[in-house]
């Protein structure tokens, strides 16, 4: 092509074989999309570990009406059953960890609570059960409410 100033300069032909694209815009080896690395979420926890933690949480105060040790036992089992899990799974097992050190905290105070309950009524024996109001206050006397 001529104009007034002269003519156009050919396009370049390429020399060499081109770097073939395994598809998308990464290159070969980069391990992500765009040369930049995958990302991938926060490794996840369990669900039985999470549970596990409630329930000791929720055994604590639970203590007072007589079921915290239960739901401690249940979320000592289920902590276990979460660790173990987690590590087929590869997971996050810290939660799983927490809950089982939690539920072992509301058994042993639930195991505290019951023997100073039986002590407060073993040392009651010599009371008249019949009579209601004295037995109930030798106990808060002996548990010391």
């Amino acid at each position: 092509m001529s104009d007034q100033w002269g003519t156009a300069p050919e396009e370049p032909q390429p020399t060499g074989s081109l770097p073939q694209y395994s598809g998308g815009y990464a290159y070969p080896g980069d391990g992500g999309l765009g040369g930049y690395p995958e990302i991938s979420g926060p490794p996840r926890t369990s669900k039985l570990a999470i549970s596990s933690l409630v329930l000791g949480i929720v055994s604590l105060p639970a203590i007072i009406f007589g079921i915290g040790p239960v739901l401690a036992l249940v979320g000592l089992i289920l902590g276990i059953i979460g660790i173990v899990g987690a590590r087929r799974k590869n997971l996050k097992r810290g939660i799983g960890i927490a809950g089982i050190i939690v539920c072992a905290v509301g058994l042993i105070a639930g195991a505290l609570l019951l023997v100073a309950a039986g002590n407060a009524a073993n040392s009651c024996k010599s009371v008249d059960k019949s009579d209601n109001s004295a037995y109930t206050q030798c106990i808060k006397d002996h548990l010391k409410l």
